[in-house]
């Protein structure tokens, strides 16, 4: 293994062990629900807006790939607005389908899971639910 595949491999684990923005709001303005039925994935993606800044919280049980993916994308939307947000996810689903444009920072550790095709709905899972959560506020 080389040292790059170690380093995403312990963003990864560590956003799994530790996922950021994992909870429940206690009022959501926005949410939806993802549910992955091949392998058993499931999210739950809570939105509120402040200042018309997103404020993110999801909850989930599923494989390492999908948690860490979700809680990297709540890192990565926090603070945005909602059609900033929208930009990511497009960002993101491109990429996953093999887009030339890397990712940066933390969800750059998803760039290995191009390699499994099988795995790329769990990377998608979070953000496609995150989309569905923002359709229907947007």
């Amino acid at each position: 293994m080389s040292s790059l595949e170690a380093l995403y491999q312990d963003i990864l684990l560590d956003h799994h062990r530790s996922p950021r923005n994992f909870g429940e709001l206690e009022a959501p303005q926005m949410k939806a629900e993802g549910f992955n039925p091949m392998c058993g994935d499931r999210v739950s993606v809570q939105l509120n807006l402040e200042n018309e800044k997103i404020v993110p919280r999801f909850k989930g049980e599923g494989c390492s790939i999908c948690l860490a993916s979700a809680s990297m994308m709540t890192e990565e939307i926090e603070g945005l607005r909602c059609e900033e947000a929208l930009e990511k996810i497009a960002e993101m689903r491109d990429f996953m389908q093999g887009g030339e444009k890397n990712l940066e920072g933390d969800l750059s550790a998803l760039s290995g899971v191009r390699r499994f095709p099988v795995r790329i709905k769990c990377a998608l899972l979070p953000w496609t639910t995150l989309k569905e959560a923002l359709d229907a506020k947007v």
